[in-house]
């Protein structure tokens, strides 16, 4: 506590220069309560990211020791007993080539994840019809979408979208948020991807009606080693860290993505939004390119 003890009588100026010297001392005192509270909130961050990394690490060295198992057997099948089944052959060689292909994939994510953090990702940002990025991330996620059943509804507008973007990291993105519906979405669920103008923007959303989030998560979602618990069992494989590509992708792009649900069992929604380029900056050659048609089995 600040207490000063004045003689009586005091001046006037004795009287004020006590009151400002009080003021200093309760000023200094908030000051230091201020920088506590800081390095406490500080330390509390820390304390969430280390255990967010341990998570991460444990999830990391599960996820590629879950290829190698099967790979292993794979190899002790082929050099145990001579190819005389051709059938048996070709189907552990393809068991083979899902989980490199899965380790891949893996590693990719996370050499991803170290190009952006460190700032070297370079986009190759060119005039493009938004609809050409969702019809080749349609495309490379239609294997897990057949392979869970899912019933995959697309909208797309009849007129181009354009954007100043990288199609390649714009499909990834786009693709990221479709895997992520495929992994949480049950066997036979339905999935729904539109994309529209809205305010001078191209908006496209992921619905989905899987296993929704929590009201606490729904904030966090996108943040590096953040792990939702949604229904585990449903995981095919994957670190966890698609949706914080996603977002690094967009910002990139000079655009914002966002999640909603309505709660655990209610499914989910992610909104993707980008900036339009202006018409007259696309080239007279792609302003004549035909509709991008998407694939067979998606309505």
């Amino acid at each position: 506590r600040n207490l000063t003890l004045l003689d009586r009588p005091t001046s006037a100026r004795a009287m004020l220069s006590a009151v400002k010297t009080a003021l200093r001392g309760r000023r200094w005192q908030y000051q230091i309560r201020d920088q506590i509270e800081s390095l406490l909130g500080a330390e509390r961050s820390l304390r969430l990211a280390d255990q967010r990394k341990d998570e991460f690490l444990a999830t990391l060295a599960h996820e590629l020791r879950n290829p190698l198992a099967p790979i292993r057997t794979g190899l002790q099948l082929l050099s145990n007993a001579p190819p005389t089944d051709p059938a048996q052959h070709r189907a552990v060689t393809a068991m083979m080539d899902r989980q490199l292909n899965q380790l891949r994939r893996l590693i990719d994510d996370l050499l991803e994840v170290s190009r952006i953090s460190m700032g070297k990702l370079a986009l190759q940002r060119e005039p493009m019809d938004l609809r050409e990025a969702v019809v080749l991330a349609l495309e490379a996620c239609q294997p897990l979408i057949d392979r869970g059943g899912h019933q995959v509804s697309v909208s797309l507008p009849e007129e181009p979208l354009w954007v100043d973007g990288d199609l390649t990291r714009l499909a990834q993105a786009i693709s990221n948020l479709l895997n992520n519906a495929c992994k949480y979405t049950p066997d036979g669920g339905c999935i729904e991807l539109t994309l529209l103008r809205r305010d001078g923007q191209a908006r496209l959303t992921v619905q989905d009606s899987g296993v929704g989030l929590p009201e606490d998560m729904i904030a966090r979602v996108f943040d590096m080693f953040a792990q939702v618990n949604r229904s585990l069992e449903r995981a095919q494989g994957g670190l966890g860290i698609g949706l914080a590509l996603v977002r690094s992708l967009v910002a990139m792009h000079g655009g914002q993505v966002h999640a909603a649900s309505d709660g655990p069992g209610l499914g989910s929604t992610f909104t993707l939004e980008l900036p339009l380029a202006p018409e007259d900056s696309v080239p007279m050659a792609l302003l004549s390119a035909p509709t991008p048609q998407t694939p067979a089995g998606v309505r």
